[in-house]
């Protein structure tokens, strides 16, 4: 699907707003939800100091993302995104520069695990600060949803592989895995599980609005 579980939200978020990026690649954007919310928490939440900075002429933070089903993009992805690259991910990345970061949300999963490592260590050479990795922590079956056969899932990941990268990764609510791989030289920020509210969605979502702001 172009889209995930909201579980995993606060613990991505903490990551990279702890890494302080001024550059963000997502790969595979699918609806385009990681591009809007890193955007909102990077130059969006600074406005409230600097007013100037809610206008997209004067966002500071670059993102940019590659999506390689043309049917997913929509004026969304024009308008958060600084630039966005269509084409099968194993192509437009090794042509991309260096960012802060590099985004894998729910994507290693859809490669065949050697392909996946090799994506992973190619996600590496592009990031400056870390390569930071959300998937299922137990394998989900699934077929060529929204008629792409991208979607196909074609591989399980554990912890043990990450820390295989030297980085560190936790299950987080609803079996997620996020994984956080530093770069040489760059520690890797705290991974923690944030557990819902039995008060339901809107107590999760407050949670995760306290959660953001006060990292």
């Amino acid at each position: 699907m172009p889209s995930s579980r909201p579980n995993h939200i606060p613990t991505i978020l903490q990551i990279v707003r702890s890494l302080k990026p001024s550059s963000i690649l997502d790969l595979g954007t699918g609806f385009g939800k990681w591009g809007v919310l890193f955007r909102e928490y990077t130059d969006i939440i600074a406005s409230e100091h600097e007013p100037s900075r809610y206008g997209r002429e004067n966002w500071r933070v670059r993102i940019d993302g590659v999506e390689g089903y043309t049917e997913y993009i929509t004026p969304v992805h024009k308008y958060v995104y600084n630039e966005l690259f269509q084409g099968d991910i194993r192509d437009v990345l090794p042509g991309l520069g260096k960012y802060d970061i590099v985004f894998l949300g729910d994507v290693i999963e859809h490669f065949e695990k050697a392909d996946g490592v090799d994506l992973l260590l190619e996600c590496t050479r592009h990031a400056s600060t870390a390569v930071v990795v959300s998937t299922p922590a137990t394998f989900v079956a699934q077929g060529a949803a929204c008629s792409n056969d991208l979607e196909i899932h074609r591989s399980h990941w554990t912890e043990r592989d990450f820390e295989g990268f030297g980085g560190k990764a936790a299950v987080v609510e609803n079996d997620l895995l996020v994984a956080c791989l530093p770069s040489p030289g760059v520690e890797s920020p705290p991974i923690s599980s944030m557990r819902p509210s039995p008060r339901g969605p809107l107590s999760l979502l407050k949670q995760i609005a306290r959660r953001v702001v006060g990292a």
